[in-house]
């Protein structure tokens, strides 16, 4: 089990910095839990189904809730402002399943899904959305 918690102490929140990704605890599928003021918590279960006789299948749920979120007094040139977004609040809540292949001509081939489900108040820039992703990974030898 994970618990995690995440304040941040910006009026412009935490911005992508050079890199193509954000490193945050509470980044998740949808939303990174990263504007003005947010304070956001999580909490994830992994589950392990080796121990239940199917070894290669994983199971995940985590719930993340934001509050506090603050983007009035933000740089109005940046991607954060908004004049009406004062104490804003959103939650996400993912699902994952995967399976990696144990044996045969596919040994390794990873089939993952995930599901997330993101609700936002009336001025949270993220908004309401429904995500189902589907992953397949097949690592390759080439050298």
């Amino acid at each position: 089990m994970t618990l995690a918690y995440q304040q941040i102490d910006d009026d412009a929140g935490f911005d992508y910095i050079g890199f193509d990704g954000i490193y945050l605890a509470n980044s998740v599928q949808y939303s990174d839990f990263n504007a003005p003021g947010e304070r956001s918590w999580q909490l994830r279960y992994d589950l392990d189904m080796a121990s239940y006789g199917v070894p290669g299948l994983t199971l995940m749920a985590r719930y993340v809730r934001g509050s506090d979120i603050d983007s009035t007094d933000a740089d109005d040139r940046g991607g954060f402002f908004d004049a009406d977004a004062r104490n804003e609040k959103h939650w996400e809540r993912n699902l994952e399943a995967k399976y990696i292949v144990q044996s045969g001509p596919a040994k390794d081939l990873s089939l993952r899904v995930r599901h997330a489900v993101h609700r936002g108040s009336s001025n949270q820039i993220d908004g309401d959305a429904d995500d189902v992703r589907l992953i397949v990974e097949y690592p390759l030898s080439l050298l």
